[in-house]
């Protein structure tokens, strides 16, 4: 078996990504987020012959205020490497070593997931995170019998009772509102946004392709109260990213977006991905599991040693403190914050 580090993905790597790969592998993402951000991509790959049998994809992330970090994959929970056959995934990390070396990278961080499997030599693993999954087999009634009554049952029912109505945007307008509710939203929750033209160019862009859609809640009075991101892979559909009016709430309009994005992902037969929480993010972790989800260890490798925003708390310390301070911003201000998320992936 051959090593190597390429500074683009292979030409394999599509069928690569769809025979072993989640959402976040396939290239059109992985190549977006290094365009949108300005990251140098690059791919550690295994071959043996001319075959490709494992491959890790890397950006390289620049630091706020000091050194740089090689990670699989910036804003994607669960880019670990994928194989053909086992024992690759330890060639792969010690593939990853080498390149965050000659790359003069502080860190390497390597995320995958589920659990299995042993860590990379040179690596030391952290396992704080999860993601909760919900089953859709068995169609609508069986996901609905799934849901919890007094809460999300209530909640969708709402919705409905209210007139709120879910449509799809489908035009760079409605994802700048999506852009627009996100800032206002992430503003609430102290954590800067993601700049506009993620949404706008790349997430329209991804659309066009298939790979994502936009819903949106249509109050009875025709304005939008709130709206998600679903990425859509061949195996699983992923909640990106959800925003809402706080003015809208009463109205349950994340009850109705998210039951229209399940039920559609049951109609194209894959899981539904609620997204990732922390353990002390405790009504976070709550909602997915009233909504059926099932947890999933998020396992992060590092080299060569743990660190950076995924090991730290988000109740208490730093973090806590950064979001406190960030909420109290002006709008305008905080909206600034878009040009440092590229240094949080």
């Amino acid at each position: 078996m051959r090593i190597e580090a390429l500074p683009e993905l292979p030409a394999e790597w599509q069928e690569l990504a769809d025979e072993r790969g989640t959402f976040y592998h396939q290239p059109a993402w992985l190549q977006g987020i290094a365009r949108c951000f300005g990251y140098p991509l690059h791919a550690v790959v295994a071959r043996e012959g001319s075959a490709l049998v494992g491959g890790l994809p890397l950006a390289v992330v620049p630091g706020l205020l000091r050194g740089r970090r090689l990670v699989s994959f910036p804003f994607s929970y669960a880019v670990g490497p994928i194989e053909r056959r086992e024992g690759v995934r330890s060639e792969l990390g010690r593939g990853a070593i080498e390149l965050a070396a000659r790359l003069g990278a502080t860190r390497a961080e390597v995320k995958q997931l589920g659990a299995e499997g042993t860590t990379p030599p040179g690596f030391e693993r952290r396992i704080r995170y999860s993601t909760f999954r919900l089953d859709t087999s068995g169609g609508e009634r069986a996901i609905w019998k799934r849901l919890n009554a007094s809460s999300t049952q209530r909640g969708i029912k709402k919705a409905e009772r209210e007139g709120v109505e879910v449509v799809e945007g489908t035009t760079a307008s409605d994802w700048l509102m999506m852009a627009v509710l996100e800032e206002q939203t992430a503003h609430r929750l102290g954590t800067p946004p993601p700049p506009r033209r993620f949404f706008v160019e790349f997430g329209f862009g991804l659309q066009a392709r298939g790979l994502a859609s936009l819903y949106m809640a249509r109050l009875p009075d025709a304005t939008v109260g709130g709206a998600i991101v679903v990425w859509k892979g061949r195996r699983e559909w992923i909640y990106g990213f959800g925003a809402s009016r706080p003015e809208a709430l009463e109205l349950r309009p994340n009850h109705a977006l998210l039951w229209r994005a399940v039920r559609d992902a049951a109609a194209a037969g894959v899981v539904f991905d609620l997204g990732r929480a922390a353990p002390e993010q405790e009504g976070l972790v709550q909602f997915k599991r009233r909504w059926g989800g099932e947890e999933v260890p998020l396992a992060y490798d590092y080299w060569p040693n743990a660190g950076g925003l995924n090991v730290s708390r988000r109740d208490k310390g730093p973090l806590a403190l950064a979001a406190a301070a960030w909420s109290r911003l002006p709008a305008p201000v905080a909206r600034l914050g878009a040009y440092v998320y590229r240094y949080l992936g």
